[in-house]
């Protein structure tokens, strides 16, 4: 057997290709302890210096995965708000009703900027901190300045390190986004591998939260492709990640296609072959992506070999399971299934050997990875200062929605409550009660909760053991070391583990307070309270102050699933019949998306109170069917893609006119029952299935088959939306 922890610090170098959370940690260390060592050398240590470590600190957390010149205009504007908001609080201070307006406006403009990316809850609550910062230590103009000056100085160190960070290590967003499909299509290898197995219990629901996980990746590296065409710039790297992409996409597909089959592939006769020779094959196919998933990443040549080796395995499995399955006692239905099968095991190897042309290619290109990567980061910074992109810059900023907006007045409304309490009952350190609100509350009352108690659990054994650290006899010298070291566990854990991360968060806070010699047993017993009183409020808030629970998000999400669903069957059909010219692809990633968010709804339902829960089993299920579908059309889609027809199918035409009513009728009636269209007839859009045209070729007979299982699935699910009570149209 393996030592374990050489398994252990192996899964973490590995991780290191995909997710850099150690070296994002070493240089969140640097911006907070080079001020803390330095500036006290020259200018002795000072509260000033605390200003200076946390500017640079809250710039660092900035986890931006993108081309460094958005990094650095993004710190840069984080930069310019929070000296504003340190300023603006030490100047109303000295007011209650200031204090508590001047809050609400920094409320609403953190919760509206969560909207602006993953990084926007970063500048939020940055901002939010250093406002209640300069609330809690109030001082005249001139050394509010002299403050501020110190919170730029830290500041521009971290914006210095981003700066001096990209032409010694390229970042490479758009090669590490291909990576990462490809690792997240080994974890649902691996999910669909040990549902297979016998002694696996029956969830789907595992399954869909990996498929899921891979549509996520894909959305993401999407949207980096974007931005190349928003700064037209022509290169080879960029076009071949992007067939790379495409591949790996397309890799996916196949998978969700191999799991479709294999729920057929369920009678005893095949039991056998799935517990020994089937199980080989998949785990062959596994390392082959995984080994992909690196070898994109860094683009070595021995990395290659090896991914070489792992997709050649693939097609000796193939031919081994071929030789297990070939004298099965099967039914005609199974056999037709498991050649097909067979066949997609084959489309699956021919992607994977795609890829591993692609990359070679890749290779042969004259520019060294580092000279290209380093080109496309400069190119990206001139093309970032042109006004155009300044102004999509804005327009994300300030596109929001209702349910959005809701969410901003219950975050500004229940931080002016906090500032309220901190302020009138003149609370010692009381900040960290609006401070604790602004960090804990989320959009949804689950995650909410999730996040109070992990911030409560993280604070008190923080404080105990912080506690005892304050009371050790040792210098202020040791003080700094120990902060490096926590700090660094801070960056690691926040990305890894949130509650151990508030955890190192607390002691860091209780270190810094030793430092700036403000630290007593008393004022760590108040910020406990503090931390208990703000999740507290920020649980209630999500309760009573304008929710929006996930029962009134459901029939506009399931009823907009159905129509990105139905587009994704039509458009696959009438490609296939020569009647678009568009493919599928696009429409699977629309259809996939939304039955992403459609299943986001349901796991959220789970995490509300049981007084606000309605009809979640029967809505998980629907959920459930709907993503079936989704497969079903998937694996139409890549059975059709080497037929090529001739001449136009006329009954291809009439079931995509008959599929197309029945798709309607569930999507207005899942989103309001009253006066709802009548339900078509079954039998109608069967009949069209019934010709002979479908016997010509067995890629038809295979088609006709997962037709029917889509009608089949569309009948369980006229049945479920009909049993599900009504609800009013959300918009």
């Amino acid at each position: 057997m393996r030592f374990q922890p050489i398994k252990k610090i192996n899964s973490i170098v590995r991780q290191e290709y995909f997710e850099p959370t150690i070296s994002w940690a070493f240089r969140v260390v640097l911006a907070l302890n080079v001020p803390l060592i330095i500036i006290p050398i020259y200018k002795g240590f000072s509260f000033e210096v605390i200003w200076a470590a946390f500017g640079a600190y809250m710039l660092a957390l900035i986890d931006y995965r993108g081309p460094h010149y958005k990094k650095i205009i993004i710190q840069s504007v984080e930069a310019g708000l929070m000296f504003f908001a340190a300023l603006l609080g030490m100047g109303v201070s000295s007011s209650i009703t200031l204090s508590i307006l001047m809050m609400f406006l920094i409320g609403m403009f953190a919760a509206l900027i969560r909207n602006w990316s993953d990084y926007g809850s970063n500048i939020g609550v940055a901002v939010g901190f250093f406002f209640l910062f300069g609330l809690a230590y109030p001082l005249p103009f001139d050394k509010a300045i002299d403050c501020g000056i110190y919170l730029l100085i830290g500041a521009a160190w971290s914006i210095l390190i981003t700066v001096a960070s990209f032409p010694f290590k390229p970042s490479s967003p758009v090669r590490r986004s291909v990576a990462k499909i490809w690792q997240a299509n080994t974890d649902l290898l691996d999910t669909i591998i040990l549902h297979q197995s016998s002694e696996t219990k029956n969830d789907h629901s595992k399954i869909t939260e990996k498929e899921m996980a891979v549509r996520k990746v894909i959305n993401h590296s999407i949207d980096l492709f974007s931005r190349r065409k928003k700064t037209r710039l022509k290169a080879q790297h960029y076009d071949m990640m992007m067939e790379l992409r495409r591949t790996s996409a397309l890799f996916g597909a196949s998978l969700n296609v191999m799991y479709e089959e294999l729920e057929v592939l369920n009678g005893p006769a095949f039991k056998d072959v799935k517990d020994s020779v089937l199980y080989k094959t998949l785990s062959a196919y596994g390392q082959a992506s995984a080994r992909m998933a690196i070898v994109i990443f860094t683009f070595r040549a021995d990395d290659l070999t090896l991914a070489k080796v792992r997709v050649k395995r693939c097609e000796v499995a193939i031919e081994l399971f071929k030789e297990a399955s070939k004298d099965l006692q099967l039914s005609e239905k199974e056999k037709s299934v498991l050649q097909h099968f067979i066949e997609t095991l084959y489309k699956a190897y021919g992607y994977l050997q795609q890829s591993i042309l692609q990359i070679e290619e890749k290779l042969n290109f004259k520019k060294s990875d580092y000279l290209e990567n380093y080109k496309l980061s400069i190119n990206n910074f001139l093309a970032g200062l042109k006004p155009r992109a300044v102004v999509e810059l804005i327009k994300e900023l300030t596109h929001v929605n209702s349910e959005q907006f809701k969410y901003a007045l219950r975050v500004a409304f229940v931080l002016s409550i906090g500032v309220f309490v901190f302020k009138f009952f003149n609370i010692d350190h009381g900040q960290w009660i609006p401070l604790t609100i602004i960090i804990v509350i989320q959009p949804y009352y689950g995650a909410t909760r999730k996040k109070g108690i992990e911030r409560v659990v993280g604070t008190v054994l923080g404080i105990i053991v912080g506690g005892i650290i304050m009371l050790l006899p040792v210098p202020h010298q040791a003080f700094v070391i120990l902060l490096i070291f926590v700090s660094f566990f801070v960056a690691y854990f926040l990305r890894n583990n949130y509650k151990v991360g508030v955890f190192f968060v607390t002691i860091m806070m209780v270190i810094l307070m030793q430092l700036s010699q403000q630290s007593s047993m008393q004022l760590i017993g108040w910020r406990v309270l503090s931390t208990l009183i703000g999740s507290v409020l920020a649980l209630l808030a999500g309760y009573i102050f304008w929710p929006m629970w996930e029962k009134e998000r459901f029939p506009t999400l399931l009823s907009n699933a159905l129509l990105q669903n139905k587009t994704y069957l039509v458009q696959t059909l009438k490609y296939f019949n020569k009647e678009s010219k568009y493919n599928w692809y696009k429409y699977r990633n629309s259809a996939e998306a939304a039955n992403n968010s459609l299943f986001a709804c349901v796991q959220r339902m789970f995490e509300e109170p049981e007084s606000v829960r309605e009809s979640v089993d029967l809505n998980f299920a629907i959920v459930g069917v709907n993503i079936r579908i989704a497969r079903e059309i998937t694996s139409v889609a890549m059975a059709m893609e080497q037929n090529n027809l001739v001449q136009t199918v006329t009954e291809i035409n009439n079931f995509v006119k008959e599929i197309d009513l029945l798709f309607d009728w569930l999507a207005a009636n899942a989103l309001i029952k009253e006066n709802a269209p009548t339900l078509p007839d079954f039998n109608v859009v069967k009949e069209t299935l019934r010709s002979t045209v479908f016997d010509e070729n067995k890629e038809l007979q295979f088609v006709k088959v997962e037709l029917e299982k889509i009608i089949f699935e569309l009948e369980v699910l006229c049945l479920m939306v009909e049993r599900s009570p009504a609800k009013p149209v959300i918009a």
